[in-house]
């Protein structure tokens, strides 16, 4: 027999399928058809009626399903809302750990000083010791026997539960004091690993540390590290408070300085202006008299003069705000296009910037501008502002250094027309130029 012959096997067999589907079809149809002739008229009513329930049976579910259609669909749309919400929220987490994967930390508390957190901190390790009295830092999940006595058995266990708090808390305590910006996120990891070890290691003796024991430890390791590092700022702020104070004391003692030079040469003036206007009047010489004339306005001027200096102190010893606002740069310490923008209340502020250039750099600080205002640290603060995207350090906003360049230093000071400004904006740079040379 050939390949083709079995082909036509196949279709013939197929064909012979399909006619004996089709006159079994016709079959019932005929017994249905004769089924119904046959019936009383009685029963026919009774099938119509049961068809016709059957059909209304069917339309209200087909209603119901419709219904459940569009309730399914409204579901579905509120779903697809929660979800876009969801992605929102993943994306501002995965930011944030974006965030702190490079070490900004992302605070968990804000108390205003370090006396704060401290308490918070007490309160926590209280609670945790509370925990551990009331048996909630760990639990038995899974009663054991021991020499087939449960007593027995929870007394192990429990021993097995202080064994875990202790390696725990001996592991916490040594990564809590050893965090930094740069660990905290690591040592968070390190804590979850070791009470999931733990826990592991003890599932077979059937106790664990609690996931709210756990929790509380999260809890001090982010007070203790917020804890140093608000003292640390509270530190920075005491140091800045105490330049503040040397700045008024130096200042007060230039004040003083000054004044006793001005009032003694005031007192030697006014002496000489009485002698003058004595021999003015006993003078019969013209031309002597002309000259000691010309000599005392002379000698009035330098009093008039040596007033207003007077003045000049007496308002910068009574006004708070009154100083200079500097900016300078160190291109030798720093590099290009750094500057730093600060405030003296000194009545030399070039002393103040002699300061800043001791040995904690190796060049001297080149100024740009010295401007004296009666609201020194007001105009301070707003430069700051300006150059705010400038600040090298964004953290601490004590520091007072700026990535800017003179150009644009000179461009904004243009808009204070009413301060008198001197700008240099090449700096000099000696000691960094005359070593390059030498180099």
């Amino acid at each position: 027999m050939s390949l083709l012959d079995i082909f036509k096997i196949n279709e013939y067999k197929s064909k012979i399928e399909q006619l004996e589907e089709k006159n079994q079809k016709l079959e019932e149809k005929v017994a249905l058809r004769l089924s119904v002739q046959q019936m009383k008229p009685e029963e026919l009513n009774k099938l119509i009626e049961d068809k016709e329930k059957i059909k209304s049976d069917v339309e209200i579910k087909i209603n119901e399903l419709n219904n459940d259609e569009e309730q399914i669909k409204e579901n579905i749309g509120l779903l697809k809302t929660k979800e876009s919400q969801l992605e929102d929220e993943i994306v501002d987490l995965d930011e944030q750990v974006e965030i702190e994967s490079f070490g900004i930390y992302k605070p968990k508390y804000d108390f205003a000083n370090s006396l704060e957190y401290k308490e918070r901190l007490t309160e926590v390790r209280q609670n945790q010791k509370q925990m551990i009295k009331n048996d909630s830092a760990g639990i038995i999940i899974d009663q054991i026997t021991f020499n087939n006595s449960y007593a027995r058995g929870k007394a192990l266990q429990k021993k097995n539960i202080k064994q875990m708090l202790r390696s725990f808390n001996v592991e916490c305590e040594a990564a809590i004091n050893k965090v930094t910006h740069s660990n905290i996120e690591r040592i968070k990891i390190r804590i979850e690993k070791t009470f999931d070890q733990l826990n592991r290691l003890n599932k077979t003796n059937g106790v664990e540390i609690t996931q709210r024991y756990l929790n509380s430890k999260m809890d001090e390791l982010s007070l203790a590290f917020e804890f140093a590092e608000k003292k640390l700022e509270e530190k920075e702020a005491i140091r800045e408070q105490k330049q503040r104070e040397r700045e008024e004391k130096a200042l007060q003692r230039e004040l003083m300085v000054q004044r006793k030079k001005v009032e003694k040469d005031l007192t030697h003036f006014e002496n000489m202006q009485k002698e003058l206007e004595l021999k003015i009047q006993s003078e019969k010489d013209k031309e002597t008299i002309e000259k000691l004339k010309k000599d005392l306005e002379e000698l009035k001027e330098n009093i008039t003069n040596a007033n207003s200096e007077k003045e000049r102190l007496d308002y910068r010893e009574q006004n708070a705000t009154a100083g200079y606002v500097y900016i300078i740069s160190n291109i030798g310490s720093f590099g290009e296009n750094v500057v730093k923008i600060g405030v003296t209340r000194r009545l030399e502020p070039m002393e103040r910037i002699a300061e800043l250039g001791s040995a904690s750099v190796p060049f001297k600080f080149d100024v740009h501008a010295l401007i004296f205002s009666y609201d020194a640290y007001k105009l301070e603060s707003e430069l700051h502002e300006k150059f705010s995207d400038a600040r090298i350090n964004k953290i601490n906003k004590r520091k007072e250094y700026f990535k800017i360049s003179i150009e644009k230093i000179e461009d904004v000071l243009k808009e204070y027309s009413d301060l008198t400004i001197d700008f240099q904006k090449v700096p000099a740079a000696i000691e960094y130029r005359e070593s390059l040379q030498i180099k």
